[in-house]
């Protein structure tokens, strides 16, 4: 028959499980507070965060990510990848899933929104494990306006590069006829003016006489146009 234990044993006792409470209450808010912080990083962040299963179906998501395609939560939770990404199939969608366990993944994408409309999408992705489950930890960040300006920049890039090549073919000094008022080209060729102009810009040449030509030419017409638009004639 074992003895009893004695006063001081059991008050012993006591004090242990009384240290043992106290540090699993510290334990507990400690993980409150990961569990708060981890959850305050998903959901403040300004990148859509989603979080796929061996199925590539969403096992988690924050509502950034929802909102950047324009679902509720509860209706994000029951899409797969192929329901939003527009740039790869079902087939090569489940071969890359296999991947980013192992290697993880960084390229630009576009993501389908539920209304039909297209964003441009930069996405980084890592394997990650919970609870014994193989999962694929996706951030996707909405690059769209991004895209948008990059295009705009070139455009005007080439648009500057290409004003400035008709100002370079239009510098300088143009060889000029004092008679009949033709122009050499830098082959040596001479060529009416309208020809000229017509082959080296982008300028469109509408053809008209001007008065002093109109008077010499057509005398009769050009005292006609003075009559009409009550132009005193010039002393002959």
């Amino acid at each position: 028959m074992s003895e009893k234990p004695s006063y001081e044993e059991l008050e012993e006792r006591v004090l242990n499980l009384e240290k043992a409470e106290r540090e699993l209450k510290k334990v507990e808010v400690l993980l409150k507070d990961e569990i708060y912080w981890r959850r305050l990083l998903v959901e403040e962040s300004r990148d859509g965060i989603v979080v796929i299963d061996q199925n590539i179906k969403v096992f988690e998501a924050n509502k950034k990510f929802a909102d950047m395609l324009g679902y509720s939560m509860e209706e994000i939770h029951q899409l797969h990848v192929w329901d939003w990404d527009t740039e790869f199939t079902k087939e090569e969608l489940h071969q890359m899933s296999q991947t980013v366990l192992e290697v993880g993944h960084h390229f630009e994408t576009r993501h389908r929104r539920k209304d039909g409309t297209l964003i441009d999408i930069e996405l980084s992705s890592n394997g990650i494990a919970y609870r014994g489950k193989k999962l694929i930890l996706s951030v996707c960040r909405d690059i769209t306006a991004n895209k948008q300006a990059t295009k705009e920049r070139e455009e005007l890039i080439q648009e500057l590069k290409k004003a400035a090549t008709e100002i370079k073919i239009l510098r300088g000094i143009l060889p000029l006829c004092s008679f009949c008022k033709k122009i050499r080209d830098d082959k040596g060729y001479w060529q009416q003016v309208d020809t000229y102009i017509d082959k080296h810009t982008e300028a469109d040449i509408s053809h008209s006489i001007c008065p002093d030509c109109m008077k010499q030419h057509y005398p009769e017409e050009y005292k006609g146009i003075c009559l009409e638009q009550d132009i005193p004639l010039p002393n002959e």
